[in-house]
């Protein structure tokens, strides 16, 4: 697998709704990964989640506004260390999950 990287996918998730100092949690972790220079990333609506409160997130038919959002990312070590700080200083509420990966664009004709 030596045409892949080693290193990291970091998977934010946080309720569509939730906001931090006027501002939706997701644009908070957007801009931050821009401002890395992290451009790849996946953004997925799941249906429902459960909170570390145990309430529940979901998708409803006329009110998506407590559906929770995943925002995906992969990246090397050193970034990925540097994101998650980063994240982490504008405070906004954010669950976190970092875990290793294998990553890497295949058959990409532009190099």
């Amino acid at each position: 697998m030596n045409r892949l990287k080693s290193g990291y996918e970091v998977i934010f998730i946080v309720p569509e709704s939730r906001r931090h100092e006027g501002k939706r949690v997701y644009d908070w972790i957007v801009e931050t990964a821009k401002s890395l220079g992290i451009g790849r990333m996946t953004q997925r609506g799941d249906v429902e989640g459960t909170g570390a409160d145990g309430k529940l997130h979901s998708a409803h038919f006329f009110d998506l506004a407590d559906q929770p959002i995943e925002l995906m990312y992969a990246m090397d070590e050193e970034t990925a260390e540097r994101f998650v700080t980063a994240v982490e200083a504008t405070g906004a509420p954010v669950f976190c999950i970092c875990r290793p990966v294998h990553f890497g664009q295949l058959n990409d004709k532009s190099d």
